[in-house]
């Protein structure tokens, strides 16, 4: 195999792995997260394993703002994603928003992790 075919398999391998690594989620596969209607928050603790990707969603009222912060490892990274793409939620009632919220490790590991994120709703 040549130079230029070595390196042309290992960009497309490359931009395979951050196209199925990507934060694109199916509707059906992001966990439900429901906030608690006294204190408008809720603690998202899970465990994760070495490079998974774990998504839960999110529906809101409109006009609310969503809040994420990692309270457990400071290994992990939550994610908000922008919770008007209409190839990904193409028929969302006009008085509630969804969000995917997207959890993955910074560094990798080699030994599954737990973690809790904090979701507020502020108005």
């Amino acid at each position: 195999m040549s130079k230029q075919s070595r390196l042309g398999a290992v960009l497309m391998s490359s931009m395979l792995y951050l196209v199925t690594d990507g934060l694109a989620f199916a509707q059906g596969d992001c966990t439900p997260v429901d906030v608690e209607p006294e204190t408008n928050t809720v603690v998202i603790a899970d465990m994760i394993l070495p490079e998974q990707t774990l998504c839960y969603q999110l529906v809101t009222e409109a006009g609310r703002q969503v809040s994420l912060q990692v309270i457990e490892d400071d290994n992990i990274s939550a994610l908000l994603q922008d919770p008007m793409d209409p190839q990904k939620f193409p028929r969302v009632p006009s008085d509630r928003q969804t969000y995917e919220i997207v959890v993955k490790q910074i560094k990798r590991t080699v030994t599954p992790q737990l973690f809790r994120v904090s979701v507020a709703l502020v108005p």
